[in-house]
């Protein structure tokens, strides 16, 4: 019964996964992994990724985000974020009557931007091809997506920082990020 229900479950499940080298000033300083899983209808999204470098003083960023989507429409999302030990960000969104309920630490708010159909990390799933905008779950609103020639885009965020993202085939192959303190490169591994 057991290897039934394996077989049965292997056959409506596809999974994908992407890693990335973090590069910055021409060094390796942390990696990336994000999955994509389809189980019987329901897209799971799932990056993690770690950073070490030295700005001033060493320091390690951890970050985990997850989005899962049915029939095309975000149902949950959290973001993770940790700098050297101590957590930055602990941020859910959960969809309930056709609205989105932030929870932040033992803080919760409303939004009304239901529904959500492709957020930041849909960026590694597949190319915003006729997506004109993306919802950032960190500023938790929605920012323009600006085409910059064939399957290039920029994405600038609210406080002042943009990426550039370039897809090959539908595949993200490179993210260049520039924020107002440091540059990194994050590059296609596999």
């Amino acid at each position: 019964m057991l290897l039934l229900l394996l077989i049965v479950y292997n056959g409506h499940s596809q999974t994908r996964s992407l890693n990335y080298h973090i590069i910055r000033n021409g060094s390796k300083v942390g990696s990336l992994h994000f999955t994509q899983s389809l189980v019987s209808g329901i897209n799971y999204l799932e990056m993690e990724s770690e950073v070490k470098t030295r700005f001033i003083f060493a320091f390690t960023v951890s970050v985990k985000e997850e989005a899962v989507y049915s029939n095309g429409i975000l149902l949950r999302s959290s973001i993770y974020r940790q700098t050297n030990g101590t957590e930055k960000a602990n941020k859910q969104h959960l969809v309930g009557n056709n609205q989105y309920i932030i929870q932040t630490g033992k803080n919760s708010a409303v939004i009304k931007n239901y529904p959500i159909t492709y957020n930041m990390l849909s960026l590694y799933s597949v190319e915003p091809v006729n997506v004109d905008k993306v919802y950032s779950d960190s500023f938790e609103t929605f920012v323009a997506i600006q085409k910059m020639g064939d399957h290039r885009y920029k994405i600038s965020l609210p406080d002042g920082s943009y990426n550039a993202y370039y897809y090959k085939q539908g595949v993200l192959t490179l993210v260049e990020v520039h924020h107002s303190l440091y540059s990194a490169n994050i590059v296609l591994a596999n």
